[in-house]
């Protein structure tokens, strides 16, 4: 059975840096019925929690975070396939949206791919870590400090400004989060279908 080629394994990527630029492109009136709106989720906009992911304040925020997706794909491409990526990207959406939903009560609004960049960078620094690489744990440290600064001292205001928007640093917390989830998921699902020994490296 032939190796993916690196097209295959960037398909879901490419796609999803298509549908971004067109949606940026589309304009507000669109945005308005995709963003994360905490009053329309309420009343069961439920999509939403999963779209928001797709949208963007402006040109620089779109760029800025597929730069940070093609980073992320040169540092831990061969970690990923394409249904995994499918995986990690419907669920990673999926769980980010719901958890600013139920832990961040004063988020009203919410657009942007960062919290599920911060996903991808812990599943990948996990798998880094279980292929006992040291690249992995340098990666979940700086990820880790960064979240515990942000929380701490909230985002930069040069950030702020160049994205015209408030920076939701939960949603980089929350991202952590869901990325070490899916690991274990993963990892667990691997367990049950034999393909792991009983130490994984």
């Amino acid at each position: 059975m032939k190796s993916p080629t690196l097209l295959q394994q960037s398909l879901p990527l490419l796609l999803l840096a298509l549908v971004m630029v067109l949606l940026d492109w589309a304009g507000p009136q669109l945005a308005s019925q995709l963003q994360y709106d905490r009053v329309a989720v309420n009343q069961g906009q439920w999509w939403r929690l999963f779209s928001a992911h797709l949208l963007h304040t402006n040109h620089w925020h779109l760029l800025m975070n597929l730069a940070g997706l093609l980073v992320i794909f040169l540092m831990h491409g061969p970690h990923y396939c394409c249904s995994r990526l499918l995986f990690l990207m419907v669920s990673g959406f999926a769980l980010i949206g719901l958890l600013l939903w139920l832990w961040s009560p004063a988020t009203s609004y919410y657009v942007g791919l960062s919290g599920w960049l911060h996903a991808l960078l812990v599943w990948g620094a996990c798998k880094d870590i279980q292929r006992q690489w040291s690249s992995g744990w340098l990666i979940l440290a700086g990820v880790c400090a960064k979240i515990g600064w942000e929380q701490w001292q909230g985002a930069s205001q040069q950030l702020i400004t160049l994205i015209n928007a408030e920076v939701a640093t939960d949603a980089h917390l929350y991202g952590a989060i869901s990325g070490l989830l899916l690991y274990l998921l993963s990892l667990s699902y691997q367990y049950w279908r034999n393909d792991l020994p009983y130490r994984p490296y």
